[in-house]
């Protein structure tokens, strides 16, 4: 008797390599059979009836779900699993299309077989070897894990697969079950224990899963002996919440049962005897990036999954490189999740991309989506509380203290927190991070632990409805006071980077900490306690305007927490004055910081802070360009510290050293800066005896460098003077401080525009302003604002703009206060002017140059502006009284040992006398100072003189072509005036 199968009429269709037989529920590709879900294959059907007509999805859902009302969200799943299943994608061909809004069509030609009397043939029933269900989704990221693993399944007879819920750890499980499935004879099988209540019945739902009747008491002795003879891999998937009974069965199974191979899956090891365990960790983000294009984001699995989830939801999209770094931080602030990621992207027609990075602040609330999976997947919050149900009360009192940490934390601050003794802490965080609950990473100090973002989340709202979250915050804050207590006592002893390394992590639980405590005034001690604590940290990590600002609020509090005139006070005045000169320039409000740290020190004798005092306040009159007085504070600064605070006197000569630079005593600087430096290259090449130089705000080598390379041009070493300048940014770089960074730049730009290296001069002019930018660095924007300028004039850009550029400059260089080096920017916007034919407003702006060189004693460039205002004068057709100024600008040059400005006002003088018919005077009187260079001679200046002096060669009698002649360089129309 044949069956009604038989009987019935049968069709099929053929479409690119599948044949699709509905009344056989199949479809295959060539020969061998798909594996495809009944719903989607009822998709399928439909649409292949009737090609290249639209199909409604109405239409579909009632062909797919008869009787049943479901969500549109589930046609959606199984479409995208249909596509995936036939191989749709980019490149690909095509078979089914979108109708946005209205449903789908079936794009491929399909030829139809067969007709209402033939029955279709018969085979025998393909004998069932799994259990596992129908892949509906791509994975990412996972290949070379699920590849690892199978070859652990080669040597292990036992592997577990270990992490947090949502990480995607059944989806890796069963993608190598897929895989495994000809390498066992009888079968792999899916035991998923999640729903699984009563821990007695763990070997009964082993049974089942592989189809096997167990009658007996002893049930898993019963499931043993039905497996002696068999060659089976076991998935037991979900294991944590009834994680002994399965270890118990796994390890009696793999003791009496030789062909029984387990893949388990749980958010703790097994801890049977031959367990190999692989910790899966989340699907990889992109860093942080403002550049990130979306080509660049989708190299990453976490962006592929959101994206093609994305896709799923909301057929139209496509990540564009705008979107790309939002997405990226969806992704990274999710912890690479899977199951955290698949939900988000699920939201993203209701929301977009940068939308839905705003939604992520209630997480909880947004990540809730999927009608299909495990219950306790379908939404975030609910994987979550399935994990904390399964712990102790211990266990989940130590997660919602350690919730308050920002980040990394360790045994200690979890035992402060949580006020549990260490060792029963230590064995507590030790069984959370076995469960998954807590990530853990090695540093410095040993291991260190954190809970992941979402978890995170999720303690933290278990900690304000706990109603203890009052006194946890109390005992993190001042943990975190005593951490960066400590971290203060160790910072003078400790490697930079080590010390960085320990004490880094601690600045967001900082910010949190600080945050709390500046909410109710009962803590207004230990809000001015911990500001104090973080000032080392803040300095180190170049965060000057947050110290600022912070501090700023410390102040305010100290008068009412009966503070003030305290040491508390003076730590507090000395920073705040440091980080407003820095941050917002040379105002009052920083010299009466300073000042007032300094009467606190001198009051209660505190010589260290009273040195610090000292230099800050001699570095403020420097760059308020008060010379002479910053030289006497600086002087009694390095006194002081060479009789009572030996540890600061490099910090007194450096110091002092800029003050000498501007004063015009430039040998002596550079003898001892050249010396010094060598020393300084010693600690540069030996990681083992670096120390953070970052004394008092700046890096000391980068301040002995930035005076070492401007002494070095002024007195005729260009190349040398390059070197250094190159060097001394490239050593800032390293140093990872912004402050320090940002200093170097400022100083080495002048030296390029010097000598002539403007593409160079461009770079650094470039990093200088994005550094000023970025960090708050205001009193550094006009510096790179004057250079851009002066670079565009230099390189022919002789528009009005660029005066106005500098004058621009030269305002925001009054409006900060900081009027060190003001003659030297006058002079160049005095040349500017007279370039442009303004010669009155040359002659007063070179005027005020030259009044201000002389009232502050900035003699290191009065020769360069004798020499702008002798070119000035001669615009006018004062050629006696211009030559006189030539003739002072490199006397004086002479005097103080600027040879470099000595050659320059040289160069103007000999073309001044080349013109009056002196070429002879003119050759002899610049050969000399040429020749006294020994380097530099690609630079511009020089060249130009080597130019200068070929010209009065052939131009001059026979006494002057009988001197030797310098090398030629290629002839430049004309000299363009390059101040400095």
């Amino acid at each position: 008797m044949t069956s009604d199968l038989a009987e019935r009429p049968w069709r099929t269709y053929s479409f690119g390599p599948f044949m699709l037989i509905p009344e056989r529920q199949l479809l295959l590709q060539g020969e061998a059979p798909v594996r495809i879900g009944g719903r989607a294959l009822d998709i399928l059907t439909a649409l292949v009836e009737r090609p290249g007509e639209l199909v409604s999805k109405r239409e579909l859902m009632a062909r797919a779900w008869p009787n049943i009302i479901v969500d549109e969200g589930n046609l959606k799943v199984n479409m995208a699993a249909l596509r995936r299943t036939l191989g749709d994608g980019p490149g690909a061909t095509k078979y089914i299309a979108t109708v946005t809004g209205r449903g789908y069509q079936f794009t491929s030609p399909v030829q139809r077989h067969g007709s209402s009397g033939l029955a279709a043939p018969i085979r025998s029933p393909t004998p069932r070897n799994h259990n596992l269900p129908i892949a509906t989704s791509t994975i990412f990221g996972r290949a070379d894990t699920i590849d690892a693993i199978r070859r652990d399944l080669g040597e292990s007879r036992l592997v577990s697969v270990v992490g947090p819920g949502g990480i995607g750890k059944t989806t890796v499980a069963l993608a190598v079950a897929e895989h495994e499935l000809k390498a066992f004879k009888d079968g792999v099988w899916l035991v998923d224990l999640a729903l699984l209540k009563d821990p007695a019945l763990t070997p009964n739902a082993i049974a089942t899963a592989l189809g096997l009747a167990v009658h007996s008491a002893d049930a898993l002795s019963s499931l043993c002996e039905s497996l002696r003879d068999r060659e089976v891999l076991l998935v037991l998937d979900s294991c944590e919440h009834i994680i002994d009974a399965t270890a118990s069965c796994a390890d009696r199974m793999l003791a009496e049962v030789a062909g029984v191979r387990i893949l388990a899956t749980s958010r703790e090891p097994l801890r049977v005897k031959g367990e190999r365990v692989r910790r899966l960790p989340g699907l990889g983000a992109p860093p942080r990036s403002s550049r990130l294009s979306a080509a660049e984001a989708l190299s990453f699995p976490a962006i592929e999954l959101f994206v093609d989830r994305a896709t799923d939801s909301f057929e139209l999209f496509e990540l564009h490189d705008v979107d790309a770094p939002a997405a990226a931080e969806i992704c990274r602030r999710l912890d690479g999740l899977a199951l955290a990621i698949e939900l988000a992207a699920t939201r993203i027609d209701a929301f977009g991309v940068g939308g839905l990075l705003k939604q992520l602040d209630d997480r909880f609330r947004l990540l809730v989506g999927r009608r299909a999976g495990p219950e306790r997947h379908r939404t975030l919050i609910e994987t979550l509380d399935w994990s904390y149900g399964l712990l102790t009360e211990s266990e989940t009192a130590l997660l919602r203290a350690v919730s308050v940490f920002a980040g990394l934390f360790d045994i200690e601050g979890a035992s402060a927190v949580s006020n549990v003794a260490p060792a029963e802490t230590a064995d507590a965080v030790a069984q959370l991070a076995a469960k998954s609950l807590l990530a853990f990473d090695v540093d410095t100090d040993g291991v260190a632990y954190r809970l992941l973002e979402t978890t995170r989340a999720y303690c933290l709202e278990r900690l304000r409805v706990s109603g203890e979250d009052q006194i946890i915050r109390q005992r993190h804050t001042e943990h975190v006071c005593t951490v960066l207590e400590r971290a203060t006592a160790e910072w003078a002893e400790r490697p930079a980077r080590e010390w960085e390394a320990a004490y880094g992590r601690v600045l967001d639980d900082l910010r949190g900490a600080l945050a709390w405590a500046a909410q109710d005034t009962a803590n207004r001690s230990l809000l001015i306690r911990l500001t104090v604590a973080g000032l080392l940290l803040w300095n180190h990590l170049s965060l000057t305007e947050e110290c600022r600002v912070h501090v700023s609020h410390a102040i305010e509090e100290l008068g009412p927490a009966g503070l003030a005139g305290s040491v508390f006070e003076m730590q507090l005045q000395v920073w705040l004055g440091g980080a407003t000169m820095f941050t917002q320039g040379l105002m009052p409000q920083a010299r009466n910081a300073m000042q007032r740290a300094l009467d606190i020190a001198v009051q209660i004798g505190d010589t260290d802070c009273r040195v610090r005092c000292l230099r800050l306040i001699g570095v403020f009159e420097l760059f308020s360009g008060e010379n002479d007085a910053a030289v006497r504070t600086l002087e009694t600064f390095a006194s002081v510290a060479a009789a009572e605070v030996p540890s600061a006197v490099l910090e007194a000569e450096v110091a002092l050293g800029i003050g000498e630079l501007f004063i015009g005593q430039l040998h002596d600087v550079r003898q001892r800066f050249e010396r010094r430096h060598e020393l300084n290259l010693e600690d540069i090449n030996d990681s083992q005896r670096l120390r953070r130089h970052v004394r008092y705000l700046s890096d000391r080598i980068v301040d002995v460098a930035n005076v070492l390379s401007h002494v070095q041009w002024l007195t005729g070493s260009p190349d040398t003077a390059l070197n250094t300048a190159r060097a001394t940014v490239e050593y800032a770089l390293k140093t990872k401080h912004h402050l320090s960074l940002g200093n170097a730049l400022s100083w080495v730009c002048p030296v390029f525009y010097w000598t002539g290296r403007y593409e160079e001069c461009g770079r650094y002019v470039t990093m200088l302003d994005d550094q000023a930018r970025r960090h708050g660095f205001d009193v550094r924007r006009p510096v790179a604002m004057f250079y851009w300028a002066a670079l565009a004039r230099a390189q022919g850009d002789a528009a009005a703009q660029r005066v106005d550029e500098l004058e621009r400059a030269i305002a925001d260089f009054h409006r900060t206060k900081h009027l060190a080096r003001l003659p030297f920017y006058l002079g160049v916007l005095a040349d500017f002017q007279a370039e442009q034919g303004r010669l009155d407003d040359a002659e007063t702006t070179i005027r005020a140059a030259l009044d201000r060189a002389d009232a502050k004693n900035d003699l290191w460039c009065l020769p360069e502006v004798l020499r702008v205002q002798a070119s000035i004068l001669l615009a006018q057709g004062q050629a006696e009284r211009a030559e006189a100024q030539l003739i002072k600008s490199m006397a004086l040059a002479q005097e103080i040992g600027a040879l470099s400005w000595r050659l320059r006002a040289a160069n103007d003088l000999a073309r001044l006398w080349r013109a009056g018919s002196k070429a002879d005077d003119a050759y002899k009187m610049l050969l000399p100072i040429f020749s006294e260079f020994i380097e530099g001679f690609e630079t511009h200046d020089l060249a130009f003189a080597a130019d200068l002096l070929a010209s009065l060669t052939r131009s001059g009698d026979s006494q002057a072509t009988s001197l030797k002649s310098p090398p030629v360089i290629r002839p430049r129309s004309g000299l363009p005036s390059i101040p400095c």
